[in-house]
């Protein structure tokens, strides 16, 4: 089969494309013929060694984990996929697995859904990583309704889920992005935007019930002062500073900081699917490369200035 890999960890130039056997499907496995892949940021750190310790360093490796396809081949004891259903999924990289940026990937029925009527493989490639991310961060700050919700990061991968998740729940949502990108955040459900180009938040005096931090990396002092009593930050960065001050900062002010990360359970994904056939979110795909391209689209994602998400094609 087709197949993006690499042989040792480094940046996109360590990225080559040829031929590796076609995977054989155990009993409890689908074989899933990829169509479509998208970016996470925990790709790229596998890519470049970050994450060596979990996945280990058996060469080659195959990037990325959401996939969008259609089922070749069902394992003997699975019941509920059949050959030709349209499926979009996610496979676990971090420990070791191969990726999904083949033509032809391995993965677990729990952590594969059949794709919802009228959603396209390049839309749902985008959603397991950054979606059930931003779902299980603001799940963390209970009922949102009337809540005010603070977004860094907001027209990212998962920033951009996360607008348009707490907007659907009832949020007074507050967006954190760049000049380029006010437009973008109101366009996802943010009532109001902070131009972090523009405005020191070290000077900002407004409060919020929920922040998310989904760029990762807003300053403990900031996140401290513009959370109300009993608000809780989450972010997809968790700082080793953050967890020395969450104890203190719990106890004392009744502020929780906590980490942002995934939860794939079936109500998680029965969620999200909702949304989208409400109409309440849309993944947004800013650029799409065919695999070929798969260097460019890394270097891209790299670079830090997408917006949305980035599909590969297979």
């Amino acid at each position: 089969m087709k197949a993006v890999f690499y042989k040792s960890f480094g940046g996109p130039g360590q990225l080559q494309t040829g031929i590796l056997p076609e995977p054989v499907p155990g009993p409890d496995e689908l074989l899933i013929q990829v169509k479509t892949v998208s970016i996470n940021p925990a790709d790229y750190k596998i890519l470049i060694g970050d994450l060596k310790v979990t996945n280990g360093p058996v060469f080659p490796q195959i990037p990325c984990s959401d996939f969008a396809g259609i089922v070749k081949e069902t394992g003997s004891n699975i019941k509920e996929f059949s050959p030709c259903d349209k499926v979009y999924g996610f496979v676990s990289t971090i420990s070791g697995k191969p990726g999904s940026l083949a033509e032809f990937v391995l993965a677990s029925p729990d952590l594969v859904r059949k794709l919802p009527e009228g959603m396209a493989f390049e839309e749902a490639a985008c959603l397991p990583g950054a979606s059930l991310t931003a779902l299980n961060s603001l799940r963390k700050g209970g009922n949102l309704r009337g809540k005010s919700v603070l977004v860094n990061g907001a027209t990212g991968g998962v920033g951009h889920f996360a607008v348009q998740i707490a907007h659907a729940a009832g949020a007074r949502v507050t967006a954190i992005c760049s000049t380029l990108n006010i437009d973008l955040a109101r366009k996802f459900g943010a009532e109001r935007v902070i131009d972090y180009t523009k405005t020191d938040l070290s000077v900002w005096k407004n409060k919020y019930d929920v922040i998310i931090d989904a760029y990762g990396h807003m300053k403990q002092t900031d996140v401290f002062r513009m959370l109300n009593k009993n608000g809780i930050y989450t972010s997809t960065l968790y700082s080793p500073e953050a967890f020395v001050a969450t104890l203190y900062n719990r106890l004392v002010h009744g502020k929780i900081l906590t980490s942002g990360n995934m939860r794939t359970k079936t109500e998680d994904f029965e969620q999200i699917e909702a949304l989208f056939k409400q109409g309440k979110l849309n993944p947004y795909v800013e650029k799409t490369f065919q695999i070929d391209h798969t260097r460019e689209a890394f270097r891209y994602f790299e670079s830090g200035k997408h917006r949305g998400k980035i599909v590969i094609r297979i």
